[in-house]
């Protein structure tokens, strides 16, 4: 078999390009339109990796004998290695900070009134949701994630070869919980590895506004900033919140940046609500919504495609005008 390295075929040619995203189905539930995401319990189910079988009958039989997540690993791996030039195949584990301040704080006041008020300070009535960090709550789902991890190791799912993070603090928290002291292999050791991209929407809700990468790194001493991160957040604006279509871009983007360079072929995103459902549907996944905490393995098969990607036209602010007074909260919120 070929070293993990030769995964990854050179390009074709010289020129601008880009990557044509598609979801492999058949191997997580996660995947099957049948599956309910309003009552899929990530963790009961062991990430959702589907039982089956990896070959057919006279062919290769090294799959036999082996653990489901074993199998599977083999078969990523025999993908990449029978794949087209410019084809290759990767597991992606996506996973959602656990509980922030900001979380309880657009409950407690109502979705309505937090968007056009509340986000754009910095918190109120005793909470601080500025770049928020994880609740009690949060942590403990986070902690629970850890157990997962912990349980299915010695039944051979395997360790993500990068540990791509957010640099909001709730996700670098949430990793750090997620992942730490769990006995990793000596060639994938738990290094978060903060990319700017895979960030929440920008701009507007202070929540999503990042701290300077001098206060990140001495909060996070163990952490790998990519290449030319800068001191101040270069990304957020006061008054301007990023659509839709141009969060979907950036995401698309930051996958082309690492289906191109990351050799592995079992990665880690901890990221956001709003930037999971972003590579979902960039990769061509269905919908599938995830509570605080909760994460989902997506197989995606990647095509490389000439010409540069095409970017959105730069459309109005996202969500409501600001308001100089909250709006009173319907019946049965704000509690």
């Amino acid at each position: 078999m070929k070293d993990a390295s030769s995964a990854i075929p050179a390009p074709v040619e010289s020129g601008p390009y880009h990557f044509k995203y598609e979801t492999v189905k058949g191997y997580f539930k996660q995947s099957e339109e049948e599956t309910d995401d309003r009552g899929f319990d990530f963790i009961e189910e062991e990430f959702g990796l589907i039982e089956r079988t990896y070959h057919e009958k006279g062919e290769d039989k090294r799959h036999e004998d082996k653990g489901q997540w074993q199998a599977f690993e083999d078969h990523v791996s025999d993908l990449n290695e029978q794949a087209e030039r410019g084809v290759h195949y990767k597991v992606l584990f996506l996973g959602r900070h656990g509980q922030g301040y900001h979380n309880v704080a657009e409950t407690k006041y109502g979705t309505e009134a937090w968007d056009c008020y509340w986000s754009l300070l910095d918190g109120a009535d005793g909470l601080v949701w500025d770049d928020a960090h994880l609740t009690d709550m949060g942590q403990d789902q986070a902690r629970d994630v850890n157990g997962l991890w912990k349980k299915l190791l010695p039944k051979g799912i395997p360790a993500p070869e990068t540990f791509y993070v957010s640099p909001l603090t709730r996700t670098l928290q949430t990793a750090d919980l997620s992942f730490h002291g769990l006995g990793w292999p000596e060639d994938r050791p738990y290094k978060p590895f903060v990319k700017e991209l895979v960030r929440e929407a920008l701009g507007v809700h202070t929540c999503d506004r990042r701290s300077n990468a001098s206060h990140i790194t001495k909060a996070f001493p163990h952490i790998t900033l990519e290449n030319n991160f800068s001191e101040p957040d270069p990304l957020w604006e006061s008054d301007y919140r990023e659509p839709r279509s141009a969060r979907k871009y950036r995401l698309e983007t930051f996958l082309d940046d690492v289906f191109e360079n990351d050799r592995g072929k079992f990665l880690s995103f901890t990221s956001h609500s709003g930037a999971i459902a972003s590579i979902l549907e960039g990769v061509g996944h269905r919908t599938f919504a995830l509570q605080t905490g909760g994460v989902i393995p997506v197989f995606v098969k990647a095509e490389r495609v000439d010409g540069e990607r095409v970017k959105p036209p730069k459309e109005p602010s996202e969500g409501p005008e600001p308001c100089e007074e909250p709006p009173t909260p319907a019946e049965g919120l704000g509690t």
